[in-house]
């Protein structure tokens, strides 16, 4: 028995991008292969974007005046404006909400009522709201990482460089790793320390799907960590046997995609 685990895929957020600039079709179409690459929908959607042309009101607005405007139509969840900055730097603002007390308390905001806002390269935008909304990471400690005296934030800071790497590589959607749990007979393992050495930690053993197994359900065989699985549920209610363990793999390049279908609505 092998399983592609989705358990982990829970419920993927849609999240508003307002287009506050004219974007010729290729534009267009570089943004959205740009999100494509970076929140992986190809297997595991990070989150969903519905790109909306902004109306006449919202037209010309700040971002404090969009993010007021949305709060006056019950719309608080963060949203994405996408400017100029996309054209030139291939960034977005991602706008979260104004500051409260705790935001002040935190360091996040020099006082209650600053927008809070980032610059954000597109390809990094879903890593970064998965991050930032599930608390693995906070906005202001990727702020302060940059040269840019901007944190806490304030009514006039303004951010020029973009958070996340300035990936320029033509990086292979095939290093999206999927979890796969394996039963008994469908893996190998082995102690070697060679093989073990470079896993951090270093596990016990090290572990891979059968070469044969990889190649019928289109997936690299490398070694890797294991995780126990035994006794977990797939969402169907299927129990996995006593033995099974859960893996990181990949899928080869060969393997055919589905076409990515944007939300209804959406450009």
């Amino acid at each position: 028995m092998i399983y592609i685990d989705e358990s982990d895929r829970g419920i993927t957020e849609t999240v508003k991008a307002f287009l506050k600039t004219e974007l010729s079709d290729d534009e267009l179409q570089h943004f959205k292969q740009a999100f494509e690459k970076g929140a992986n929908v190809q297997f595991r959607p990070m989150m969903h974007l519905k790109i909306i042309q902004a109306s006449k009101k919202y037209q010309g607005k700040t971002l404090a005046e969009l993010r007021r405007l949305e709060n006056e139509a019950g719309n608080e969840d963060a949203f994405i404006a996408v400017d100029q900055n996309f054209i030139d730097k291939g960034a977005v603002w991602y706008v979260a909400g104004f500051a409260d007390e705790d935001d002040v308390e935190c360091g996040l905001a020099a006082e209650e009522g600053v927008l809070i806002r980032a610059l954000v390269r597109t390809e990094y935008l879903a890593i970064a709201h998965t991050c930032w909304t599930d608390g693995n990471l906070t906005m202001d400690t990727e702020l302060e990482n940059l040269e840019e005296d901007i944190v806490p934030l304030r009514h006039d800071s303004e951010q020029s460089e973009p958070l996340g790497a300035d990936d320029e590589g033509d990086e292979s959607w095939s290093t999206d790793e999927i979890a796969v749990v394996a039963a008994p007979g469908k893996y190998e393992e082995t102690t070697d320390k060679k093989i073990r050495k470079d896993m951090s930690p270093m596990p016990d053993k090290a572990v891979r799907l059968k070469p044969v197994i990889a190649q019928r359900e289109h997936l690299i065989s490398d070694w890797t960590s294991p995780e126990d699985a035994e006794g977990d549920q797939t969402r169907d209610g299927i129990t996995f046997p006593a033995g099974s363990i859960r893996i990181a793999a990949k899928y080869r390049p060969s393997f055919p995609r589905e076409q990515y279908k944007w939300p209804e609505g959406s450009l």
